[in-house]
């Protein structure tokens, strides 16, 4: 391998991860917009811009530190996972000076910037793993470079698609950080390597053994019945000399680290466990490192592993394998017969047997097991199964998404155009993921962290979704709401696994994982990679929850619905607080933050917050004041200077506050127009400009955050210009800026947030029919919350109910 070869998978993979890191700032934090356009008061950075030749751009205010990021944008995502060009610069404020920066650099500005609201915040073991994350990639790219793998076939095994995830997850700040690996363990057990290795066994006094099955038969035995066909002559010594000692299976990295600690050795003197040695059957891990996979074996084995993946160690705790024993057990029984029955497409992988290693009163934690079916061994391992995170991974190396070769087969093999099957494969995915946990959820009372990872998708011939598993019994809870009943069918029932949560927490939980990590994932890869409308595929998975809400009891349908809020969790940050949220399960060590709910998109309006163009978008003539009023979106490249003259007008100063020097108004609104919150227009009577009005969309415009919000409000700020009663025309203006937001179908009702100290306003809108909630404390103001449903402004203009708006010039008409 060149040199250059190596620079430039570490120069590949630090982009990876900077994307990463960058889409996981945009999911915790707010101080981010889109900025379009080059800028005329701003030469610093329209010369940066001219030179790249590139002007779309996320950017990243931290102002408040003296510095702004500025991340060329390639795709923005309405579900949350951008994609970016590079280089990313960071500009100075006090001297404008632009300049390159790396991730490293990135997450000290991040630091610097959260010290406020996390005072023990600690940039460097996050820049330390993330170092280690980049290496481990770069390597990975020049192993997979030299590999005759295919990461992006549209059929996989089980086994081929848990290895494909070379790039990791595209939410996570430090994908492939693995402490602990040298480069040669990274090729032999990372699953990006594909590499194979026999487990490593120990023999230990029964005694010091503690081990549960819901098989016919406990795991020690099953193994001491197949080692002893591999065995080595001592090996077989020591089994036939200690008839009723344990066999404990272990990662072979594993068996190294707990070798050489003291209780071991301890035991080894006390003649209580011998290590046997590796042998047997070659395994290879699956996606989770620590979970390894033989096509010819009915058992995965998911082993505690002390190295750091991400930002944890991974160990498995007792409560974890008790969780395992306790759902395999439940589904033996009539509980699990029944979701089997009504949910055939619902295939739940359980964990039925673990294996622990007790000393001196004391789980020794490395020996932690826990032994998983494999459904895919024999003839099924040849079975056209994937994880979902391999679904929405990024080509690697440039080359095609699987995602997209997948659908453009699907297409061939039905003969059908690509857009119309991305569609029908969604639907189906749709189909057979949400209406069954729901469903399942409801009268079981099981719900589980959904995630990418966890969920694995059969395919059928046309390789449309045919049915989904889900595994990981560490991640299996119950309602709290069925205690009583489960346990009446296994008394005990979750005593030991602490597997009953509360409903609230667990939907939750489903809005991060199912819907955040997971569906919106799919989401994106669909149409990042222009298979499908991103917009038209939140819609679908909203009328498919809203096909659900009539028979849901619990309430989580009406949630995702409904709250303008979910809960999401904050990889980035519970990094940068070096949160170890694995190695502490009782108090789960996390940071969750609110996420702007995607499905509310289902009520966004393009037509008022993303209108097309600059043209005229509505018009209307009043004929008692011989005038014609018009709006059209604000073009900053022509209308700056007239906005920043009227913010400087005396009666706009107190209740706009605006009046700021023309460079800040300009980014202001080429920041403002491109995103979703709000967008502005500039209203004309009869041709001449007048008034400005902007429209924003209520539950993410910082007035959600005081009154109990639906994503189908929005309102509106006016400032009209002339002070002359003759030339304000206040009535019209008013009547035109109700009629253009009440003719979007969306709209439910419209809300208002004018200052107390404003009369004239509580005036103007009480004449339209607008009325007074109750007055709310904002950062920047009091004021009188109101609001104004079509009903209550038509019963004041009847003849509004009737109007049409068809967009014509003041000079036209």
């Amino acid at each position: 391998m060149t040199t250059n070869n190596l620079t430039n998978y570490r120069q590949q993979a630090e982009q990876v991860n900077f994307k990463s890191l960058l889409n996981c700032f945009c999911r915790e934090f707010k101080n981010w917009s889109r900025y379009e356009g080059i800028p005329k008061y701003d030469p610093a950075l329209a010369d940066y811009m001219q030179a790249i030749h590139h002007k779309s751009f996320l950017r990243f205010d931290f102002t408040s530190i003296g510095q702004e990021v500025f991340a060329p944008l390639t795709y923005f995502s309405e579900s949350g996972v951008h994609s970016f060009g590079f280089p990313i610069v960071v500009r100075n404020s006090s001297s404008d000076e632009i300049k390159e920066i790396s991730p490293f650099d990135f997450v000290e500005i991040v630091s610097a910037f959260s010290k406020t609201d996390y005072p023990e915040i600690d940039s460097l073991p996050t820049q330390k793993r993330m170092q280690n994350s980049i290496d481990n990639l770069a390597f990975y790219l020049s192993e997979y470079k030299k590999s005759d793998q295919a990461v992006n076939s549209p059929e996989q095994t089980f086994i081929e698609a848990e290895q494909s995830l070379i790039l990791g997850h595209s939410v996570h700040p430090l994908p492939k950080s693995r402490e602990g690996f040298t480069n040669e363990e990274l090729k032999k057990y990372s699953p990006e390597t594909a590499g194979q290795f026999p487990l490593h066994f120990f023999l230990i006094h029964s005694d010091n053994v503690l081990e549960k099955s819901t098989e016919e038969y406990l795991m020690t035995d099953y193994l001491r019945t197949e080692i002893s066909k591999y065995a080595n002559n001592n090996a077989k010594e020591l089994l036939a000399a200690h008839p009723t000692w344990k066999v404990v299976p272990t990662h072979p990295w594993e068996a190294e680290y707990l070798l050489n600690q003291t209780e071991i050795k301890e035991m080894q003197s006390k003649e209580l466990l011998f290590s046997l040695g590796q042998f047997g059957p070659s395994y290879t891990a699956t996606s989770s490192v620590r979970t390894v996979y033989n096509a010819e074996s009915k058992w995965m084995y998911k082993f505690s592993l002390h190295v750091k993946i991400t930002n944890s160690y991974r160990v498995n705790y007792l409560h974890e394998l008790n969780r395992g024993y306790d759902a395999s057990k439940l589904m033996k029984t009539e509980w699990g017969k029944g979701i089997q029955k009504e949910y055939p497409e619902v295939h739940l992988i359980c964990d039925p047997a673990y294996i622990a290693v007790i000393y001196q009163d004391k789980i020794i934690d490395g020996f932690s097991t826990s032994v998983r079916q494999n459904p895919f061994h024999g003839a099924n391992s040849r079975k056209n199964v994937s994880m979902a995170a391999s679904l929405t991974q990024d080509g690697v190396l440039g080359e095609t998404a699987r995602i997209s070769n997948l659908i453009q087969e699907s297409a061939k093999r039905l003969n059908k155009e690509i857009s119309e099957v991305a569609v029908d494969w969604f639907k189906q995915y749709l189909k057979i993921t949400i209406h069954p946990l729901i469903g399942i959820f409801n009268k079981y009372g099981f719900g589980a962290e959904f995630h990418q990872q966890n969920i694995l998708i059969e395919f059928d011939d046309n390789l449309f979704p045919s049915k989904m598993y889900f595994r990981d019994n560490q991640g299996y809870f119950f309602r709290q709401g069925k205690v009583d009943e489960l346990q009446k069918i296994l008394p005990g029932f979750g005593d030991e696994s602490r597997n009953f949560i509360a409903e609230s927490r667990i939907i939750n939980l489903w809005g991060y994982y199912l819907l955040v990590n997971h569906l919106f994932g799919i989401v994106n890869a669909l149409s990042k990679n222009k298979l499908a409308d991103e917009p038209q595929l939140i819609n679908l998975i909203y009328e498919v929850f809203k096909a659900e809400e009539p028979s849901d009891t619990t309430g989580l349908a009406s949630h995702f619905l409904n709250s303008t809020q979910l809960l999401a969790k904050g990889n980035l940050l519970t990094s940068l607080n070096n949160m170890d949220e694995a190695s502490a399960p009782r108090t789960n060590p996390a940071v969750y933050l609110s996420y702007p709910n995607p499905l509310n998109k289902y009520f966004f309006s393009k037509k008022l917050i993303n209108p097309k163009g600059t043209d005229i978008v509505f018009s209307r003539y009043f004929e008692k004041e011989n005038v014609t009023i018009t709006l059209r979106p604000v073009n900053v490249d022509n209308d700056l200077e007239i906005l920043h003259e009227w913010f400087h007008r005396e009666h706009a100063l107190k209740i706009w506050q605006m009046n700021w020097p023309i460079k800040d108004l300009e980014m202001f609104y080429r920041t403002l127009l491109p995103g979703d919150i709000s967008h502005s227009y500039i209203g004309e009577a009869n041709g001449v400009p007048t008034f400005n009005m902007e429209v924003y969309w209520a539950n993410r415009d910082i007035v959600g955050n005081h009154y109990d919000s639906l994503p189908s409000d929005y309102g509106t700020h006016l400032i009209i210009a002339p002070t002359d009663s003759k030339l304000k025309f206040t009535s019209a203006v008013t009547q035109s800026m109700m009629d253009f937001v009440f003719a979007e179908a969306k709209v439910g009702k419209m809300i208002g947030e004018g200052s107390v100290d404003s009369l004239a306003s509580m005036m103007n809108k009480a004449q339209v029919g607008f009325k007074i909630q109750k007055v709310i404390e904002m950062p920047h103001k009091k004021a009188n919350l109101n609001f104004c449903y079509r009903e209550w402004y038509w019963e004041k203009f009847p003849a509004a109910k009737n109007f049409q708006n068809i967009p014509v010039a003041a000079t036209q008409v």
